[in-house]
């Protein structure tokens, strides 16, 4: 079964939680394509790096060289969300919760949560140097479920669905909003599990 970030409902609206997350280290690239498009590309980005492509930090000796073929990887187990943020040009990149898609005027961050046994000190680093790994500490997040397949226009809808019930409630986004999905390709959309998420 795959791990998913874990959380506690603090309160319930109909489709909106209020949660809070407990700590957890995320894995990022930031993508430079359509909505659309971004969470594919980043998708394959991070999946090579949790499939093999990295290095197992017990295996890094800073004093010695070693020479790639020496050095072994770990296949990292995958987890939900993967998420999906919409970055503004003008605000400086912020991480916040699972895997993210966020878009500095057309770039993308899409995120994977790492696995909770894993710390800072224990996650393989990525061979690949477009994937960065944060630390995030207990968030206090709202989030809004809803089905179907992702895209832009469903999820700007779904966004503003959110902004609209965060206003009449007067609680203030202190991040990005993110586009969390929690399932395979494979399953259609009257199934899937999809969330905007954002921090309050």
């Amino acid at each position: 079964m795959t791990e998913t970030l874990a959380y506690t409902v603090e309160r319930k609206d109909e489709n909106v939680e209020i949660r809070k997350y407990i700590d957890h280290i995320m894995g990022h690239v930031d993508v430079e394509a359509s909505f659309d498009d971004a969470m594919g590309i980043g998708f394959r980005i991070l999946a090579s790096y949790i499939f093999g492509g990295n290095k197992k930090q017990s295996n890094i000796d800073m004093t010695t060289p070693v020479s790639e073929e020496k050095v072994e990887s770990e296949r990292i187990s995958m987890t939900t969300p993967v998420t999906e943020e919409s970055l503004k040009e003008s605000e400086s990149i912020k991480m916040t919760t699972p895997v993210t898609e966020e878009k500095a005027g057309n770039i993308h961050r899409i995120s994977f949560v790492m696995p909770a046994e894993y710390t800072m000190d224990t996650l393989p680093k990525p061979n690949d140097k477009r994937i960065k790994i944060e630390e995030v500490k207990e968030q206090k997040m709202a989030a809004l479920r809803f089905k179907g397949r992702v895209k832009e226009k469903l999820a700007n809808e779904k966004i503003e669905e959110l902004r609209k019930w965060l206003s009449k409630e007067k609680l203030i986004p202190k991040s990005n909003f993110m586009v969390a999905q929690y399932n395979h390709p494979a399953v259609p959309g009257f199934l899937r599990r999809n969330e905007i998420l954002v921090e309050i």
